[in-house]
């Protein structure tokens, strides 16, 4: 593993610096003392006004001279050898660490990793324990694929023993942490431009937990098939969660409230706990709020301050995020794009009071459009109106074969489905059709943030 240290004088260039978990990495090594930082990205993101403010020197244009003197090459998941800063630190054998490489040797300076995994719900747990953390005055160090509201940022340096982080499966990123918790929500199929099939997600997941040692713990979900499978093949200390009564924590006596948010009581092995009051949507959210629970619980922390934290905890940016109004209608952005989490998200706008559910969806490059697309013709179901826009295509190249309207011409045979190319139409479309008493939920992982631009 490569010593940071050496290189806190040194030139350290980013390569796709806009991304939340890249941006997040440079903020990190800037408050940490590292003063010769640069970067790139393809366009002026969200990220990078934070960035430069830092002293970070940032190129919205990939080229050689951003590489020229650089000491050290961080790059993303999405950057190959056909990118010319890559091709040009390969070729001049300037030192290179991958994404994840970096995180796993930050990681590696924290006496206790709390690492959260999963294929939906990491950003929303993340941000739980965070606040949970923060409540009871343990100044946790922070790296979340969102902006926490009350970091205003997606990372935060703390000064205590704890690295709380997410855990990202693709290409095995999350390999390189030592997690002493691991938290492992569910596993679902994804990223099947690398996976070969959920299978092969699992065996990742099974070497993921490896390194907990014997005062940590794996908290997973037992109503996940597999991960209560992990849980048995794993040989860790495990904790296990869910709506079923056979796991250790669970949930009675559950109600929702006119916002869409969950009270419950948390039960263990019988025993009724507390109750708990959430401040963000949905009946998914009561599983992640126990998956935090138990973290925090685990680390010593008070009732009191977890019950506080909790209910202080409104959310991340672009998870259920209110967005204002249009003709008396409530805007709600998600990043949902799994036809799992779309599923899930409707199901928790359905909570609310409303006079008609509106979606709006960008399906995610064209790879997961194919790989997902029989899940994607079934995940909008209870939504009164559904407008599906252009798919989002990436870095990907344009591929012929799939196109959203080909799902919209099968989902609009048996519920009301409308494709619109383009945001600049699907907004003009709701200007004129949206009334008052409607919620619209916003759904996607790429442009579609910035939909608002056009209302």
């Amino acid at each position: 593993m490569i010593r940071l240290e050496e290189y806190k004088d040194k030139h350290i260039h980013f390569i796709a610096i806009g991304g939340s978990s890249m941006s997040g990495l440079a903020m990190m090594l800037a408050n940490l003392g590292f003063t010769k930082l640069s970067g790139s990205d393809w366009a002026d993101g969200k990220a990078l006004p934070a960035l430069r403010e830092a002293g970070i020197r940032v190129s919205t244009q990939h080229a050689v001279e951003n590489v020229e003197g650089a000491e050290l090459v961080v790059y993303s998941a999405a950057i190959g050898p056909k990118n010319c800063e890559y091709a040009y630190a390969k070729e001049h054998g300037i030192p290179m660490l991958r994404r994840d490489e970096l995180l796993g040797a930050l990681s590696a300076h924290y006496k206790n990793c709390i690492a959260v995994s999963g294929t939906h719900g990491k950003t929303t747990t993340t941000g739980l324990i965070s606040e949970i953390f923060s409540f009871a005055r343990k100044d946790a160090t922070v790296h979340i694929g969102g902006v926490l509201p009350m970091y205003r940022s997606n990372v935060h340096l703390g000064h205590g023993d704890a690295f709380i982080t997410e855990a990202c499966e693709y290409v095995d990123s999350f390999l390189t942490l030592h997690p002493k918790y691991a938290i492992v929500l569910n596993i679902d199929a994804e990223h099947l431009d690398y996976f070969k099939d959920l299978e092969h997600i699992y065996q990742s997941f099974l070497r993921f937990v490896q390194p907990v040692p014997e005062d940590g713990a794996v908290i997973a979900c037992g109503d996940d098939p597999m991960a209560a499978r992990l849980m048995r093949e794993c040989g860790k200390r495990t904790i296990s969660y869910g709506f079923e009564r056979t796991n250790d924590y669970y949930p009675e006596n559950i109600s929702f409230n006119k916002d869409g948010c969950a009270c419950y009581t948390l039960c263990r092995k019988g025993e009724k706990l507390f109750d708990v009051q959430l401040s963000i949507v949905g009946r998914v959210n009561i599983i992640n709020s126990i998956a935090a629970i138990i973290c925090c619980m685990e680390n010593g922390i008070s009732a009191e301050d977890i019950l506080n934290g909790i209910h202080a905890f409104h959310g991340v940016m672009r998870r259920f995020e209110d967005r204002g109004q249009l003709n008396g209608a409530r805007l709600v952005h998600d990043y949902a794009h799994h036809p799992v989490e779309v599923a899930a998200t409707i199901a928790a706008a359905q909570a609310i009071e409303k006079k008609r559910l509106w979606v709006v969806f960008q399906p995610p490059t064209y790879s997961r459009t194919k790989t997902q697309f029989d899940r994607l013709l079934t995940c909008f179901k209870g939504a009164d109106k559904t407008i599906i826009i252009d798919i989002y295509p990436a870095r990907e190249a344009f591929d012929p074969t799939i196109h959203s309207k080909m799902l919209v011409d099968i989902i609009s045979q048996t519920q009301d489905c409308i494709y619109i190319p383009t945001m600049e139409e699907a907004a003009a479309y709701l200007k004129q059709e949206l009334s008052e008493g409607d919620l619209c939920l916003i759904l996607g992982s790429g442009s579609i943030d910035k939909l608002d631009s056009f209302i």
